[in-house]
């Protein structure tokens, strides 16, 4: 039985079974805030309540805890034998062990640990991107889609004089289109030979399973913003109309980026939006950087008098955090094609939803083979906050 040691010293066991998962589910919890909502009693000083239960059965990662626990290997793990005998009456059997019952879990937080390392990858950097992230217990979500530019919108509507004890006139109306949507669940499957699970400890899987998640969420990186800027036929619709550096300033031809097409790029529909993300290559970078009339690239001969007043606009809330993300060439297999650049407002253009229901977890013994296999799911998906007539949260410019 997994124990904890709650604030008073006292040690409390926990009976874990597979009925965990299903009650974390209900609860619209992963397993692990949902133990710890459970038990919040546990001495954080040693650690979490998951991670004491997780730690109680050998589910600890060497340097990673205060119990001075080696790593257990998955054979132990799944066989209960990996207890590390605080206060336990049950050491479980290779049927059910609470062990075995929390290894998933255990192993998606070690994951979770390697990969809170990184600040810097494309993964990390998107979700920065997303405004809103929403968690739903089914594979069918309803996208509620509030059209703003219709008569009597938010943003057509107009306040009325009214008379004394009247009622006032209805001007703004807020309507949704519901369109129902259904999540793609990924799914990632381990085996491991019987030698194997004998030899494979906790941490060397952690940190392969790692690995892959790295990989595997940098390539869906770029299909998320490939659907979101240039559409598909199953969420985001139609692509995003770009707009051309010549039509901003005249002089801005040739590849050649004028300061003044810039501003006026990043300030397009500023009422509306503000542009603090952009996305382009290396190449496309260096051409905004190197672009022509920028300030403080004119020299001053300081021993010729002038006059100099320095206006700033006070209006002027765009153009000033504007962060950028590079990502891979397009011949490379990056999404923004060279002499590009992908603008949004990251505070309402992107919605991610996840389905919790989806997340599942299970292993198999494979008899005969003498091996066995872990299988993990997940499903998320990224669309257009406000939906497909309302593109004005994201812009394209192409350098011409």
């Amino acid at each position: 039985m997994a124990a904890y040691i709650d604030a008073s010293g006292n040690t409390q066991q926990v009976a874990v079974g597979p009925e965990v998962h299903k009650k974390a589910l209900e609860a619209n919890l992963s397993v692990e805030h949902f133990l710890n909502r459970e038990h919040a009693n546990a001495d954080l000083k040693i650690g979490t309540a998951f991670q004491q239960l997780c730690a109680s059965e050998g589910l600890a990662l060497p340097g990673k805890n205060p119990f001075g626990l080696r790593a257990s290997t998955i054979d132990e793990i799944l066989s209960g034998k990996a207890s590390a005998g605080i206060n336990t009456t049950d050491a479980g059997t290779p049927f059910g062990s609470a062990s075995r019952t929390l290894f998933p879990p255990a192993l998606l937080a070690a994951i979770e640990s390697q990969l809170a390392k990184d600040r810097v990858t494309d993964t990390v950097v998107f979700d920065q991107m997303v405004g809103q992230n929403i968690s739903v217990t089914n594979e069918n979500f309803e996208q509620p889609v509030i059209n703003y530019g219709t008569a009597g919108g938010p943003e057509q509507a107009r306040a009325q004089r009214i008379a004394q004890n009247a009622t006032p006139a209805t001007v703004l109306k807020f309507s949704t289109a519901d369109r129902i949507r259904r999540l793609p669940v990924w799914s990632i499957g381990m085996e491991f030979s019987d030698q194997a699970l004998r030899a494979s400890t906790l941490d060397m899987v952690a940190l392969m399973t790692a690995r892959f998640m790295e990989v595997e969420k940098d390539s869906r990186v770029y299909d998320y913003l490939s659907s979101l800027f240039l559409g598909d036929n199953d969420l985001n619709t139609g692509a995003v109309a770009a707009v051309t550096s010549t039509s901003l300033d005249a002089a801005a031809t040739g590849g050649v980026l004028t300061h003044k097409a810039w501003v006026k790029f990043l300030a397009r529909n500023r009422k509306y939006r503000k542009v603090d993300f952009v996305i382009g290559t290396v190449g496309t970078y260096l051409q905004v950087e190197g672009r022509t009339g920028r300030p403080g690239t004119t020299n001053y001969d300081p021993t010729l008098a002038r006059i100099d007043p320095q206006a700033s606009a006070v209006n002027a809330g765009f153009g000033n955090d504007v962060k950028w993300f590079i990502v891979d060439d397009y011949a490379a297999g990056g999404p923004v094609p060279e002499g590009q650049v992908w603008a949004l407002d990251s505070r309402s253009a992107i919605t991610k939803v996840t389905n919790a229901a989806a997340n599942y977890a299970a292993s198999e013994n494979f008899v005969m083979q003498r091996s066995t296999a872990l299988r993990y799911d997940w499903s998320e998906l990224c669309y257009r906050t406000m939906g497909n007539s309302e593109l004005r949260g994201f812009d394209i410019l192409t350098i011409a």
